[in-house]
């Protein structure tokens, strides 16, 4: 389900903690050993109409633009193959970093 051996990728480990809910475990940014504050993978084999809950447990930063309503940003292969279809987006519900 989950992906990231490709260039920039730094998920390290995806732990299944409950129903449809993922322990997300990141590599620290390039270049350092301290830092995580950007995530890249890849997630296939989802359901339409399901809710999926993925809890990023290592990002580093005293604060995030996501507590002011930033959302991350998806790239669905399905809906930009459609006639004047979306590439990357911004999506997600219950957002929250601490």
């Amino acid at each position: 389900m989950f992906e990231s051996r490709f260039e920039s990728g730094n998920l390290r480990r995806a732990l299944c903690i409950g129903e449809n809910t993922y322990n997300l475990i990141l590599k620290y940014d390039y270049g350092t050993t301290a830092y995580t504050q950007w995530y890249y993978f890849k997630v296939s084999n989802v359901r339409k109409d399901i809710r999926y809950k993925f809890n990023m447990i290592n990002l580093i930063k005293p604060d995030s633009s996501y507590n002011q309503g930033q959302k991350p940003l998806l790239y669905s292969v399905k809906d930009a193959a459609k006639p004047g279809g979306i590439g990357w987006y911004r999506a997600g519900e219950n957002i929250c970093y601490y």
